[in-house]
């Protein structure tokens, strides 16, 4: 009887014991689901089952967002895989053979990361000492290229992983950046690239490819099952979009333009160029403007495009245009300069002179930027409604779009019905106001026999797997809007200007084959609500060469002085590079092309043997011997004319000769070697303060002079 009490009191224990046990199990798994933490230990075990946890996992296969080129084959914008490092502390980290996966020596870690980050040593040992299962490193750590990645690989010290992370980067920095604008990942997925302006955005459809997804078994240390892969979709890369703008023109616009911003100060600036009997834009500039690497913008108004503004004088030769059409004027007439009253003004219209210069032609008119001559046209010589008609036919005062990016309308201040002091004005690009865009546009009909064409950024967007066009940009002209002998008539008015001894701007004056002709403007600007009585705008549109406009251009600034010589320095310059180029491109010359292969870790004897076929010998930087970088970028369609360059994984680096290099190539080479490159001048480089052959230092500034 005992026996069997004492059997049953254990029975009873352990009953209690067991059902305790399980009430334990229930409150902890309770507990588990609502605070994700263990209830003894208090480790986060639901986000460690997350990260570290085995089972089936399903990964997303980014698609690699469409690149962005140049007229010229350069890259302009392009995805770029970038690295966060971290660094696994944890001893139960091992890989699949069971050897250390985490930091074994600290100490050693901390001192060669330090070299390749550029970071503190005590401040990397600092963190390796965080009693953590993993630890990240901050900035220092983060956003680490490709060449970066290799170099700490390379040192083979264990416990040192990545974290990919897509991102869009642009070769140039400040490239046309309003019009290419900006791509960037979304707020809730660091690996998903958007456009967000410019043609990023509006072409955005184009460039984003389409996602993939891999679905595979993993262990609870994180390593993949042998034979672990249960299914995969692959990605669908996005279209590549080419466009119109040349990189060496761009460049040197960009350049001409810095050095007229430092003389100049203006508030804001802005230049294009564009093919004449295309369309095709082959530069843009803007100042203010930004790079999109950092997006360092002030305004995200593009000035170019939507930057309305009383542009003055340049306004003047579609009145001339009008009047020559409907076949009322006579360039030869005479009219008295100096002032201009007109019925219910309160006092007259002036010429900027205040006296004018006599009895004057209307062709002296022109040259000397009379405003009276424009007065007397649009009252005695002008039908108001064919006027208007050509306004709205030249494209001013509406809103329109190009390559889906919205243009600027402006502001008409005439009624179209009266002929009060705003249609005057309007007439000297004064009260009404139109963009830069608008008039380069405008200017295309004088250099086509009378038809305007509408201006294009993108000339094709091409599918990456079948290499075929799926998209094409095309030239579009109006209909005749000026006639052939108006047109005739017109161009030898402009040439006048710049040829003239009367005319106002011999500073564009260039020798014939590329002689200038156009008209230069200078008009009120509003600040606060009110005409400013010291700053105003200033422009110059016209185009090159005289006999066959090839190129129409325009510059526009506002400031309290006319920096009309240095805003003609910039339109010379970039007007004779333009004009070699398509020159050149007319020429039938021989070239053999190649499509550069990606050598990313491969040797650079294979390399270098590899390019010797094409007929192609690269510049090496550094003495190591694996490739880690190279310009131009992998599937680069090159000539046997174009400099490639390989960065490699040895540490000494000297300077080449860099006599006949471009812009871009010299600061592609500090890109590549860590080094930072200045450019006094555009055009071509003669000069360099570093000798050929002088071993270079890391971030060492170079400088080199370019005509």
């Amino acid at each position: 009887m005992n026996k069997r009490t004492d059997e049953n009191a254990t029975i009873k224990k352990v009953g209690m014991f067991f059902a305790f046990f399980i009430f334990l199990l229930i409150v902890n798994i309770v507990y588990l689901c609502v605070s994700g933490k263990g209830l003894i230990s208090q480790e986060n075990i639901r986000d460690y089952n997350k990260e570290r946890g085995g089972g089936r996992v399903t990964k997303i296969d980014y698609a690699t967002r469409g690149t962005i080129y140049s007229s010229d084959g350069e890259v302009i914008a392009k995805d770029v895989k970038r690295y966060n490092l971290y660094a696994i502390l944890s001893k139960t980290r091992t890989t699949a053979d069971h050897k250390p996966a985490y930091v074994v020596n600290k100490e050693k870690t901390a001192a060669q990361l330090a070299k390749i980050l550029g970071a503190n040593k005590d401040y990397l040992l600092k963190k390796l000492d965080t009693k953590s299962y993993q630890v990240s490193f901050g900035n220092v750590g983060n956003n680490l290229s490709s060449i970066v990645k290799a170099k700490i690989e390379a040192l083979n010290l264990p416990g040192l992983e990545f974290t990919e992370v897509s991102s869009r980067n642009y070769t140039f920095g400040d490239f046309a950046s309003y019009e290419v604008g900006y791509a960037s990942n979304t707020a809730d997925d660091s690996q998903q690239v958007v456009g967000k302006m410019g043609l990023e955005k509006s072409y955005n459809d184009y460039l984003t490819g389409t996602n993939g997804k891999v679905v595979y078994l993993r262990d609870s240390k994180g390593n993949t099952l042998p034979n672990g892969v249960l299914s995969k979709t692959s990605s669908v890369s996005g279209n590549d979009v080419h466009l119109t703008i040349d990189s060496d023109l761009q460049t040197q616009l960009d350049s001409l333009m810095r050095d007229f911003v430092g003389i100049a100060r203006p508030r804001h600036a802005t230049a294009a160029i564009m093919e004449a009997k295309t369309g095709r834009m082959l530069a843009v500039s803007n100042y203010p403007s930004f790079d999109p690497n950092k997006r360092n913008m002030k305004s995200y108004n593009d000035l170019f495009l939507n930057g309305a503004y009383e542009c003055g004088s340049v306004f003047k030769p579609f009145v001339y245009g009008n009047a020559l059409t409907d076949k009322v004027l006579d360039i030869n007439d005479y009219y008295q300069s100096g002032s201009f009253y007109y019925k219910g003004g309160t006092k007259p219209i002036r010429d900027t002179n205040k006296v004018g210069w006599g009895t004057i032609t209307f062709a002296e008119g022109l040259y000397r930027s009379s405003n009276t001559a424009i007065c007397n046209i649009l009252k005695s010589h002008t039908n108001m409604k064919s006027l208007v008609s050509d306004y709205n036919s030249l494209g001013f005062f509406k809103s329109s779009t190009v390559d889906g990016l919205a243009c600027g309308s402006g502001v008409a201040a005439f009624d179209g019905k009266t002929k009060n002091a705003e249609w005057y004005t309007t007439g000297f690009g004064q009260g009404s106001s139109v963009t830069p865009f608008q008039l380069l546009r405008a200017y295309s009909a004088f250099a086509n026999d009378g038809k305007m064409v509408s201006p294009y950024f993108v000339d094709s967007v091409v599918n990456l797997r079948t290499k075929k066009k799926i998209y094409t940009g095309k030239t579009v002209f109006s209909e005749k809007i000026f006639p052939s002998s108006a047109v005739k008539t017109v161009k030898y008015l402009l040439y006048g200007v710049t040829h003239n001894k009367a005319g106002t701007v011999h500073s564009y004056y260039q020798d014939s084959p590329n002689d200038i002709i156009g008209k230069s403007g200078t008009g009120q600007v509003v600040i606060n609500g009110a005409y400013s009585k010291s700053i105003n705008s200033h422009s110059f549109c016209g185009m090159a060469p005289y006999n066959n406009p090839k190129v129409v251009f325009m510059i526009t600034w506002v400031n309290a002085t006319n920096n009309t010589k240095d805003a003609a320095t910039v339109i010379k310059g970039i007007t004779k590079s333009a004009l070699n180029k398509l020159n050149e491109s007319s020429k039938k010359v021989k070239t053999i092309s190649y499509n550069l292969p990606n050598f990313m870790n491969q040797s650079v004897t294979y390399a270098k043997s590899q390019l010797s076929k094409a007929g192609l010998s690269p510049i090496v930087i550094g003495d190591g011997t694996s490739v880690i970088g190279q310009y131009p970028d992998a599937k680069t369609t090159i000539t046997n004319s174009t400099r490639v360059m390989f960065a490699t994984n040895g540490a000494k680096i000297t300077m080449p000769s860099m006599v006949g290099w471009s812009r871009k190539e010299a600061e592609a080479f500090g890109s590549l070697a860590g080094v930072n490159i200045t450019v006094s001048g555009a055009g071509t480089i003669y000069k360099q303060n570093v000798e050929k052959g002088t071993t270079l230092k890391s971030k060492q500034t170079i400088k080199v002079y370019a005509s």
